[in-house]
């Protein structure tokens, strides 16, 4: 295999990988409630402490420090939700 053709298959393989990381593919099937979230209709720290727990290690691994606060960390994941989803921030 030609070094070029090496590269141009790991290049794929690495922007597959990065999709298969984006929110709305891995929470394809919570993208209605974690809209609601964002859009602040529910409280999802404690509506769905499952899902706001697997959606805190998404961002983790996503690169993503948090405070160590809990309210700082939650407007944090609120924040990101907005952005992913591309809902306008509340007031």
């Amino acid at each position: 295999m030609t070094p070029t053709r090496l590269s141009s298959i790991i290049r794929t393989n690495l922007i597959q990988t990065m999709s298969d990381f984006s929110l709305t593919s891995k929470f394809r099937k919570s993208i209605y409630t974690l809209t609601r979230a964002a859009n602040r209709e529910i409280d999802l720290e404690f509506d769905q402490p499952k899902l706001f727990k697997k959606v805190k290690k998404f961002y983790e691994e996503q690169g993503v420090e948090f405070y160590q606060e809990s309210e700082a960390d939650y407007e944090l994941i609120l924040s990101l939700l907005c952005e992913d989803l591309q809902v306008d921030v509340p007031a």
